[in-house]
C-alpha cells in the first residue's frame, strides 16, 4: 500500500499532474525522503501560481517543511538563473557553491537531496556531467538521476550514451513513468516523430493522458507540419491548464504558450498570437522560451 503512494506521487509528478500529487498527499500518511521530495516541489509551486482548483488543508510535517525549504531555498532559484551563456569553469563553480552550502544545512541522511538538487541544475549548464559523479544506492532518487543524465546526454546530442542510459532505465524498471518518457524524448531527438506519437501514446494506455503528454504530441505534429492540427491541440491543452485552471506543473503551461506562440505565427494569427503572449508574460516574464522570442523580434525589426 504505502509502495503504491510513492507511486501513484511518482506517476502523477511526472505528467505534471500537480493537483494529484497534492491530492494524494492529502489523504495519506506516508514517511518517505524521496516522496516528500515530490510533493515539496508540488507544493512550491501550489505557493507560487496560487490555483484555484485545490485546497489545501493538511499540515506538512516538520521532515516534508525541511525539505520543502531546501527546494524552494536552493533548487527552484537557482535554475531559473541559470543562463544559457555561462562557461564549463562558471557552471562548476555555481554549482560547487551551492553543494557547500547544501552540506552546511542538510543532515547527514539527506545527502541524496543535495545529489538531485545540484543534477537539476545540470540539466540547464555546460558542466553536464559534474553532479552526477557520486554512487548512490539504487532506489528512486538514483533512478530520478539516471533519468537526468539521460535528458542531459541528449541535450548534448550524444545519442549513443542516451541510448545506453535508457537501458540503464530499463534494467531499473522497464515499467516506470521515467523509462516510458525517455523512450518519448529519444525519438523526438532523433527524429522519428511517427514512432514517438506511437511511445506517447504507449503513455497514455499506461498512465492515463495529462498536459505534458499532449505539449510532446504537440511538439510530434510541429514536426510532421501539420501545423493546423498541433494548433487545435494546442488550444485544447491551454483550456485544460489555463482556462479552467487545472493545476500543472508551470513548465507545462509555459511549453504550451510558447508552442502556440510559434503556431500562431507560422498560421498568421496575429491577434491569438499577442494574446498568447500577453499570458505568459503574465505567468513568467523571464521564461527563455520569451526572453529568445523578443531578442528575435527585436533584430527582425532592426534590419527591417
Amino acid at each position: 500500500m504505502e509502495q503504491s503512494i510513492l507511486l501513484q506521487a511518482k506517476i502523477a509528478f511526472f505528467l505534471g499532474n500537480f493537483n494529484k500529487v497534492l491530492e494524494i498527499w492529502q489523504v495519506n500518511d506516508y514517511d518517505d525522503d524521496y516522496y516528500y521530495f515530490l510533493v515539496s516541489r508540488a507544493l512550491i509551486a501550489a505557493r507560487e501560481l496560487n490555483p484555484k482548483t485545490i485546497r489545501l488543508t493538511k499540515k506538512p510535517s516538520s521532515k516534508l517543511l525541511e525539505i520543502t525549504d531546501i527546494v524552494s531555498r536552493f533548487m527552484g532559484p537557482l535554475i531559473e538563473q541559470q543562463k544559457l551563456d555561462t562557461t564549463i569553469d562558471e557552471d562548476r563553480k555555481q554549482i560547487e557553491d551551492v553543494l557547500k552550502k547544501l552540506k552546511d544545512i542538510i543532515p547527514q541522511q539527506n545527502q541524496k537531496i543535495i545529489q538531485i538538487i545540484c543534477a537539476y541544475m545540470s540539466v540547464n549548464s555546460c558542466e553536464a556531467q559534474y553532479a552526477l559523479q557520486l554512487e548512490l544506492q539504487k532506489d528512486a532518487f538514483q533512478q530520478e538521476l539516471l533519468y537526468l543524465q539521460f535528458i542531459l546526454y541528449l541535450r548534448g546530442r550524444r545519442f549513443d550514451l542516451a541510448e545506453s542510459t535508457l537501458l540503464d532505465l530499463r534494467r531499473f524498471d522497464d515499467e516506470d513513468i521515467l523509462t516510458y518518457l525517455a523512450q518519448i524524448y529519444l525519438n523526438l531527438y532523433n527524429g522519428q516523430p511517427e514512432q514517438a506519437l506511437k511511445s506517447i501514446q504507449e503513455t497514455k494506455d499506461r498512465f492515463g493522458d495529462s498536459a505534458k503528454l499532449m505539449n510532446l504530441m504537440i511538439t510530434c505534429l510541429i514536426h510532421q507540419n501539420k501545423f493546423e492540427e498541433a494548433f487545435e491541440l494546442g488550444q485544447k491543452v491551454k483550456t485544460m491548464i489555463i482556462d479552467n485552471e487545472q493545476f500543472s506543473d508551470r513548465q507545462e503551461i509555459e511549453i504550451c504558450l510558447s508552442n502556440l506562440i510559434i503556431l500562431s505565427e507560422m498560421l498568421n494569427k496575429q491577434q491569438q498570437k499577442e494574446e498568447y503572449i500577453q499570458v505568459l508574460e503574465q505567468i513568467n516574464k523571464s521564461c527563455h522560451f520569451l526572453k529568445r522570442y523578443q531578442e528575435k523580434v527585436k533584430k527582425i525589426e532592426q534590419l527591417s
